[in-house]
C-alpha cells in the first residue's frame, strides 16, 4: 500500500480482494490492521502505556511538518480511515444477511463511519501543502465518499448530495488524467468506473430522490456540477477549487438560460438524448464555425472533441446494456451512429487538408516531389479506409442513397490516388506508364449526371461538382501525357543493332550473300584469332568483291550430304 494513489490503496485494494461477504470484509480489515501495526512501529508512533490513552496517543498529533518530512504519516491516517470504513462495511454486510436488525450494530456502524470521517478531516488538514494536485484530489474524493456514506446512514440528504457530487466531479476529472501508455491505466479506469457504477451514482440517485429540491434533470453529471459548489460540508469545499485548477469544465454548472436540445436528427432518424452533458457539447460542436478553419490542426481539436463524445456515449451504453426499453435502446444506437458519423467526417476533412498542404508546397526537385507524393498516397489510403468505416456504421447500409454515395466517394478518392501515381510516373519521364493509368481511369470512372445522391456531406469533403471536375481533369492529363509519350518516342535516339538489318551498310549484296554460302571458295588469310570456333572460321574466310557466285553441281552436293564425317566437329579424323 502506498499514498502514491490513495484510491488505489483503499478502494483499489477492496476491488482486488473481491469483497462480497462480511467474512471477506473482516479478513481484509485484519490485513489492513497488520499493515497499520507495522507502519506505526516504523514511524515510532506506538503508545505502549495504555493508561490515559487519549492523552498519550501520538496519531492525532501528526502535523504538516511531520507529513512533509515523511509522507508515510499521511498513509497512516488514510489506512486508519480505511480500517474504520471496512469495519462499517463488515457490519452492514452482516446486518443484510441477519434477520435481526440490532440497533447496537447500527450504532456501531455509524460510529465507525463517523470516526473515519474525523480521520479524513485530519488527513486533509496535514496534506494541504502537498504539491501533487492529482494526489490531493484523490484524497478529497476518498473523503467525499466516506462523508457521503456517513450522511446517507444519518439521512442527511443535502450533505450526501453535496459529498457525492464532489466525488463524481473528481472521479470524472481523474478519468481524463489517465495515461493510456501506462500499464496501470486499465486498472485505474476499471476502478473509477466501478466507483461510479456501484457507489457514487446509486447514492446520488438516492440523495436526489430523498432531497427537498426537485431536480429538473435526471442526468447525474448535470446534478453533480450543480451541487458540487453547495459547500454543505465545509472541509470538502477546497476540492472544487482543486478540480477547477486542472479543468474547470468539470465543476461548471450548466447555464439555465442556455437552450439544450434533447434530440438529434441523423438522416430520417430522430433520437432522444438522455445525457445533458452530451446534449450541451453536441450543440457547442454544431455551432463551431468550421468554415473559418484553414489548417489541419484546427480539425485535430474538433476530431478530439467528437471522439470524446463517442467515448462518453459508449460508456453510457455499457451501463445500460440491460435496458428493457426498446425505444431507449434504439435512441442510443442512432445517437452512436450520429456521433461516429460526424467524428469520421472530421477525420476525413483533416486528412484532405493535409493533402492540400503537401500539394501546395513549392518543391523544385523531382526527387523531393516524388517523396512528397508518397505521403500523399499514404493519406489517400487513410481517406479510403475512413470511407469504408463510414459504410460500416449501423444504419448506413439500409439507407440506399447514402450507401451508394459513400461507395462513389470511395471510388472518387481512389481515382485521385491513382492520379497522383500517374503524375509520379510523368515526373519520372515514364510517360507510357502514366498514359496507361489515365486511360484506365477514363474508361472506368464516369461522374456524369448525379454522382452523389446525397445533397451534401459534412464539412464539404466532396461534391458532384468536384467529381465532374475530376473527370475533365483526367481527360486533359491523358491528352497531355499521350502527346508527351508520342514526342519522346519519335525523338528517341536508339538505333537498330546490326543484326536486325545486315543490308543497312553500303556494301555489295553479293558479298553479304556469300557469307551464308559455305560452298563458295574464298581467300584465306591469317588474322589474330579468338578462342571461339565460330570466330576462327569467320575471320579466316574472305571473299572477292567482284566474284560471281557459281552454282554448285547437284551430284557434289549429294556426295557431301551423304558423306559421314567423324571426329570432333569434323576437325579431327575418324
Amino acid at each position: 500500500m502506498s499514498l502514491a494513489s490513495p484510491l488505489g490503496s483503499t478502494y483499489g485494494a477492496r476491488l482486488s480482494a473481491y469483497l462480497t461477504t462480511y467474512e471477506d470484509f473482516r479478513k481484509h480489515r485484519k490485513r489492513t490492521n497488520k499493515f497499520l501495526l507495522k507502519l506505526r512501529h516504523d514511524l515510532n508512533l506506538v503508545t505502549r502505556d495504555t493508561r490515559n490513552y487519549q492523552d498519550k496517543e501520538k496519531t492525532s498529533a501528526i502535523s504538516k511538518e511531520e507529513y512533509a518530512a515523511d509522507a508515510r504519516h499521511g498513509e497512516l491516517l488514510l489506512l486508519l480511515a480505511e480500517r474504520d470504513s471496512l469495519f462499517a462495511s463488515e457490519i452492514k454486510s452482516l446486518l443484510e444477511i441477519s434477520g435481526d436488525k440490532l440497533s447496537s450494530y447500527k450504532k456501531l456502524m455509524v460510529s465507525k463511519l463517523k470516526k473515519a470521517v474525523s480521520t479524513c478531516t485530519k488527513l486533509l488538514a496535514i496534506t494541504e501543502d502537498e504539491p501533487n494536485t492529482i494526489k490531493r484530489i484523490e484524497l478529497y474524493v476518498y473523503a467525499a465518499l466516506t462523508q457521503g456514506v456517513y450522511s446517507v446512514n444519518k439521512k442527511r440528504w443535502e450533505e450526501a448530495l453535496y459529498a457525492f457530487s464532489v466525488a463524481r466531479c473528481g472521479l470524472e476529472l481523474l478519468a481524463t488524467q489517465l495515461v493510456e501508455d501506462d500499464t496501470n491505466a486499465l486498472y485505474d479506469r476499471t476502478l473509477i468506473d466501478e466507483l461510479l457504477d456501484t457507489v457514487v451514482d446509486p447514492s446520488l440517485n438516492l440523495a436526489v430522490s430523498q432531497g427537498s429540491v426537485v431536480e429538473t434533470t435526471s442526468d447525474l453529471r448535470t446534478v453533480a456540477r450543480k451541487h458540487c459548489s453547495d459547500a454543505t460540508v465545509s472541509y470538502l469545499a477546497p476540492a472544487v477549487g482543486l478540480i477547477a485548477s486542472v479543468d474547470d469544465s468539470f465543476v461548471q454548472e450548466v447555464e439555465e438560460e442556455e437552450e439544450v436540445s434533447k434530440t438529434v436528427v441523423w438522416r430520417d432518424h430522430e433520437a432522444n438524448i438522455y445525457n445533458d452533458e452530451l446534449s450541451i457539447k453536441i450543440i457547442r460542436l454544431n455551432r463551431t464555425n468550421w468554415k473559418s478553419f484553414a489548417e489541419a490542426n484546427d480539425y485535430d481539436s474538433l476530431y478530439s472533441q467528437w471522439s470524446a463524445l463517442v467515448d462518453i456515449h459508449t460508456g453510457d451504453l455499457a451501463k445500460s446494456k440491460d435496458e428493457d426499453d426498446e425505444e431507449r435502446v434504439q435512441d442510443g444506437a442512432v445517437l452512436l451512429t450520429y456521433l461516429k458519423y460526424n467524428m469520421l467526417f472530421t477525420r476525413l476533412k483533416r486528412d484532405l487538408l493535409l493533402i492540400d498542404q503537401l500539394n501546395a508546397q513549392s518543391i523544385s526537385s523531382v526527387s523531393k516531389r516524388l517523396h512528397s507524393n508518397k505521403d500523399v498516397l499514404r493519406l489517400y489510403s487513410a481517406v479510403v479506409s475512413t470511407v469504408d468505416e463510414l459504410k460500416d456504421l449501423p444504419g448506413v447500409y439500409n439507407d440506399e442513397d447514402l450507401f451508394e454515395s459513400l461507395e462513389n466517394m470511395g471510388r472518387f478518392f481512389t481515382v485521385k490516388r491513382s492520379v497522383v501515381i500517374a503524375d509520379s510516373y510523368s515526373l519520372a519521364s515514364k510517360f507510357p506508364e502514366a498514359l496507361k493509368i489515365y486511360a484506365q481511369i477514363e474508361r472506368t470512372f464516369d461522374a456524369s449526371g448525379t454522382f452523389y445522391k446525397v445533397d451534401e456531406f459534412p464539412y464539404d469533403v466532396t461534391s458532384n461538382t468536384q467529381a465532374q471536375s475530376l473527370t475533365e481533369e483526367v481527360s486533359r492529363r491523358r491528352s497531355k501525357t499521350q502527346s508527351l509519350a508520342q514526342f519522346v518516342r519519335e525523338n528517341s535516339t536508339n538505333a537498330k543493332v546490326a543484326i536486325d538489318d545486315v543490308f543497312q551498310f553500303s556494301i555489295a549484296r553479293n558479298t553479304v550473300s556469300n557469307i551464308t554460302n559455305v560452298l563458295q571458295k574464298g581467300h584465306i588469310s591469317p588474322v589474330l584469332s579468338k578462342a571461339v570456333l565460330f570466330d576462327i572460321a569467320f575471320n579466316y574466310i574472305s571473299y572477292t568483291s567482284g566474284a560471281q557466285p557459281e552454282p554448285a553441281p547437284h551430284a557434289a552436293v549429294d556426295d557431301v550430304e551423304e558423306k559421314k564425317k567423324g571426329g570432333f566437329f569434323g576437325i579431327f579424323g575418324r
